[in-house]
């Protein structure tokens, strides 16, 4: 049997997304990230619709272009909302003792900016990407404790380590891969599970902190066996 050429736009599409999802997290330089972020959609899609056809291979890679420019698409949006907002806050915010009644300062009131997410990590088990090469499932449960609709993903940023270095995340079947990007109401949760492509059988440590944070603030922390 013939093998299939693999598509070069689903190739194209993967490069791209890789590019706009690095480049998204850059301040400033995420705003040049914008084209990469279309042209890997566009590219994507196009390279998934040929591997549909049954004329091209590639269509695990046109996937996952289609999900880093997605991905890269909401980090990007996520830091200049969050940024703006900051702006005016700061704009419009007055120091607490000019705010006070007379008789003298009150205390400032405590802002709960770092208490709007909250996580938990619920488990990990071992499973298999569309390849069959080997994936850690991590379960995470993500509280909205902030006043407007936010999904994990533009809130929270997971990652996970095996012998110190970050893991990338899978595309498979055996868990929903969705689920992280959904909207979640104010007082909410969610659980929500993503996959993780292991490369060995040491441990692996998973970290979880504020997509957008000036501390790095660890919400949650554990370590799993994968042997």
């Amino acid at each position: 049997m013939e093998k299939k050429p693999t598509s070069g736009l689903a190739v194209t599409g993967l490069v791209l997304g890789i590019i706009a999802l690095f480049s998204s997290f850059v301040p400033l330089l995420n705003v040049l990230s914008f084209p990469f972020v279309l042209l890997a959609i566009i590219f994507g899609a196009i390279g998934l619709w040929q591997t549909a056809k049954g004329k091209k291979a590639g269509r695990g890679l046109a996937i996952a272009g289609l999900v880093l420019g997605v991905l890269a698409l909401l980090v990007t949006v996520a830091m200049y909302g969050g940024a703006a907002a900051s702006v005016d806050e700061g704009a419009s915010g007055e120091p607490a003792a000019e705010q006070s009644a007379e008789g003298g300062a009150e205390p400032a009131q405590q802002t709960e900016a770092q208490a709007d997410f909250g996580a938990t990590i619920d488990g990990c088990r071992v499973t298999e990407d569309y390849e069959g090469k080997p994936v850690a499932v991590i379960t995470y449960t993500f509280t909205n404790n902030s006043d407007k609709d936010t999904s994990f993903a533009v809130a929270l940023h997971p990652q996970v380590f095996q012998d110190g270095v970050e893991l990338n995340t899978a595309i498979g079947t055996d868990w929903d891969s969705e689920k992280y990007l959904k909207d979640v109401k104010p007082g909410s949760s969610s659980t929500v599970e993503i996959g993780y492509q292991l490369e060995g059988e040491s441990d692996i440590t998973v970290e979880v902190t504020e997509l957008i944070s000036f501390d790095d603030t660890v919400l949650a922390e554990q370590t799993f066996s994968v042997a």
